[in-house]
């Protein structure tokens, strides 16, 4: 059986990503955030995975139908956290704890 919470306990970068979607949507959570596009260590093709299983696992939300802001080389206002992704980071966050 797969389990989503060892996967994002296991794999450092699809932490970090929803980390960031965390940490830039504290101030509204209802806001749509822009698209990580580098991440360091990451190559663009693992970056498109990593949000990919994200959205599989219903920790982050896409908003494409309504981005009214364009700006080259970026994708402006389409993502944001769920509570499901907030609950999950916490979940991990407190079994790290709790093996420390």
């Amino acid at each position: 059986m797969f389990d989503e919470l060892e996967r994002l306990r296991g794999v450092k970068e699809l932490f970090a990503l929803l980390q960031h979607y965390q940490q830039v949507g504290e101030a509204d959570r209802q806001a749509w955030q822009d698209r990580l596009i580098e991440m360091e260590g990451v190559e663009p093709r693992q970056l498109v995975k990593l949000h990919g299983e994200l959205l599989a696992y219903g920790w982050l939300e896409q908003n494409t139908g309504s981005t009214p802001v364009l700006r080259a080389g970026a994708v402006a206002n389409c993502y944001r956290i769920t509570p499901a992704g907030l609950r999950a980071l916490k979940q991990v966050r407190t079994q790290e704890m709790q093996t420390v």
